[in-house]
């Protein structure tokens, strides 16, 4: 091999420490780190959305409410079972108004659901004769 081979493989290549002289290239602007990655905008924006689905919110439990309270309103004036029971111990004996509908067997199951329901019929029949029951008779209740 010759010399000059030699002198080239061996000399190290130079490469440049430092920018050219002549036009810089554009500095980038320091970056900052905002809270939670958002903007002062985008924290507005999720606030008045959180603030609307309330809203909203509100407004259906509201409505929903309403509705029930005025089913349970309709429903219990629909449900028509004459005059309340008077309390026990009570002097006056209590009154049952015959409503349209009504019949002993399903007047004796309202007072007593849970009993033998055959009883509760054969008592209000002894109490109040056994004749058909008329609209507005008052049936004296056992």
């Amino acid at each position: 091999m010759t010399s000059a081979a030699l002198d080239l493989r061996s000399a190290p290549r130079l490469r440049p420490t430092t920018a050219p002289p002549g036009r810089r290239p554009p500095q980038r602007p320091a970056l900052r780190v905002l809270e939670g990655g958002r903007g002062p905008a985008a924290r507005a924006r999720r606030a008045q959305y959180r603030r609307r689905r309330l809203v909203a919110l509100a407004l259906l439990v509201t409505v929903v409410a309403t509705v029930l309270l005025l089913a349970n309103a309709v429903l219990a004036g629909s449900a028509g079972g004459g005059t309340p029971i008077s309390a026990a111990g009570s002097s006056a004996p209590a009154v049952h108004v015959v409503q349209p509908g009504d019949t002993l067997w399903s007047i004796a199951r309202s007072l007593n659901p849970d009993g033998d329901v055959r009883i509760t019929v054969d008592r209000l029949a002894a109490l109040n004769g056994r004749g058909p029951l008329q609209v507005g008779q008052e049936l004296v209740l056992p």
